[in-house]
């Protein structure tokens, strides 16, 4: 009998291990199992010319006393006695399917209400507004009647509460006819008409209006507390004023702050960083005290707060006097699936974000280069001819970048400025995924039609696609994620490619509102 010591390295964990090389391989994985929980079966243990076997002879090996050996795979539970009875499918009532499917279900068209539609299908995105929605009581905010009052508008903030509620305990196309009723009877703008039907809307004001209500319900329902919409859809801008035409006016300063971006496009407007620059400095008319006259003054903005989610508005509807109508704007203006905006912030923010941003960059891309390394760990698994060395190398990269991922986690949470921390729903990267569009499609607001596009979570693609798929997020996968189209009770899946397609150009799908939310650390 030759016993020897090994190391096993599993996890991130090391395994001081005596080994009997008399012994065929299975007896070695069943040491393993003691120690890790890992079943055999489940074991991918790295081996000079491949993949352990169970009747490998480890005499064959040449194992070396002290050499260290990768494991790969994941314990499993062991089998539990059902807690509840077993229920077929053909059994579940609607509230069951609802809650086991991964699918999203679609929002009928009561007549010109995709823009609503659309509106609701985004702002669903964020789970933190649902959970708060439903802590919301009515009661405490003045009476409930249908009017311009507190109380009509605490209406409609119980009706998007219950709406969202029952959206998620049923797996058929929803009737949002009581949300639409309160909606135009809060907001008479809603229910315009014309030839006796309902005028077609811009989802842009509806988004607006909804936060609105949503805030003001929230804050009244808890007045000591800030409300979703303030922790984690605003961000505040520093600005400044100085007047073009005399330097005898002082300069001013304030704050302010904002739910959306606004990207403005002009002829020279290419990409949506040009837009978005432009809309922080602008020059405008106002009544100067030293000329005694109107003057030019130059208005900046800076970011001194940026929320959690970040919505980003393209200017694309203006009024046109001849045709007393809004017209759109169709020119191209690509948009990025991951937003960089610390250009855009004052230099104290500014520089509390870069150095996180930077880390969070290493990790991601320490992240992505781990997962391409356990791709070719299980191809060269499942190539039984594998090359004498060659997983031996592998194991020692997925080795590495384990570490290596464990090291800038460490550095990135350590970079993150602790007053960004504790602020509840800000960003502390200043970098942003893109995870919703709503999209206008035509030549008008008050015609077309609207759209919502949002970005499917790992389980979503992996439900949709029938396998073990996952999205490109802060997890490191580089596969392309796939998207939800929502048109109105119609929903599909489609590449991403659909999504880079709405910079517009033309009268296609354009994208009007970007619903960005910020990569974590």
């Amino acid at each position: 009998m030759t016993v020897i010591p090994i190391v096993i390295r599993h996890a991130g964990k090391k395994y001081d291990v005596e080994v009997d090389l008399d012994e065929p391989g299975e007896v070695l994985k069943f040491q393993l199992y003691s120690l890790t929980g890992v079943d055999p079966d489940r074991q991918k243990i790295l081996v000079k010319g491949g993949q352990l076997k169970n009747d490998t002879d480890l005499n064959t090996l040449g194992l070396q006393p002290n050499q260290t050996l990768m494991m790969l795979g994941t314990a499993g539970e062991l089998p539990k006695e059902p807690s509840a009875k077993m229920t077929f499918v053909e059994d579940m009532t609607d509230q069951q399917l609802a809650q086991t499917s991964k699918s999203p279900i679609g929002l009928i068209n009561l007549g010109n209400t995709c823009y609503l539609n659309s509106t609701l299908q985004c702002l669903r995105l964020m789970p933190e507004l649902s959970e708060e929605l439903n802590k919301f009581d009515s009661s405490t905010s003045g009476a409930v009647t249908a009017s311009i009052s507190l109380g009509g508008r605490s209406t409609l903030t119980k009706s998007l509460r219950d709406l969202y509620r029952d959206m998620k305990q049923q797996t058929s196309a929803y009737y949002p006819l009581s949300f639409l009723q309160t909606l135009r009877i809060v907001f008479p703008q809603f229910a315009e008409q014309e030839e006796g039907r309902f005028k077609q809307q811009d989802a842009e004001e509806a988004w607006s209006q909804i936060l609105s209500v949503i805030n003001g319900s929230l804050k009244q329902s808890s007045p000591t507390a800030s409300s979703f919409v303030d922790k984690y859809m605003t961000g505040t801008f520093s600005t400044s004023m100085k007047c073009l035409e005399s330097d005898a006016e002082p300069a001013t300063t304030g704050s302010e702050q904002f739910l959306k971006l606004d990207c403005h496009i002009t002829g020279e407007t290419n990409f949506l960083r040009n837009g978005l620059v432009a809309s922080l400095k602008e020059t405008i008319e106002k009544n100067s005290d030293v000329l005694g006259r109107n003057a030019q003054f130059q208005l900046e903005k800076k970011i001194t707060r940026l929320p959690k989610y970040l919505t980003v508005h393209f200017m694309r509807f203006y009024w046109r006097r001849d045709t007393r109508k809004k017209s759109k704007i169709l020119r191209k203006v690509t948009f990025p699936f991951e937003l960089d905006v610390s250009e855009l912030c004052d230099d104290e923010l500014r520089e509390k974000l870069i150095n996180v941003r930077d880390k969070v960059r290493e990790l991601r891309k320490a992240r992505e280069d781990h997962v391409r390394a356990a791709k070719r760990a299980r191809t060269i698994f499942a190539d039984e001819g594998a090359s004498d060395g060659t997983s031996t190398g592998t194991g020692a990269t997925v080795e590495k970048n384990e570490d290596q991922i464990a090291k800038l986690q460490a550095e990135v949470e350590a970079a993150v400025d602790p007053g960004l921390k504790a602020d509840e729903g800000s960003s502390v990267t200043g970098l942003y995924e893109l995870i919703g569009v709503i999209s206008h499609q035509g030549k008008s607001a008050d015609s077309g039609h609207y759209q919502c596009w949002t970005k499917q979570v790992p389980e979503e693609t992996a439900a949709a696609a029938g396998t073990e798929a996952r999205a490109v997020g802060t997890n490191g996968s580089k596969e392309e994620p796939k998207w939800w189209r929502f048109n109105d009770d119609k929903v599909t899946v489609v590449d991403q490619s659909k999504i880079e397609a709405m910079a517009g150009g033309g009268e296609s799908d354009s994208a009007l509102i970007l619903l960005y939310r910020s990569i974590d650390v």
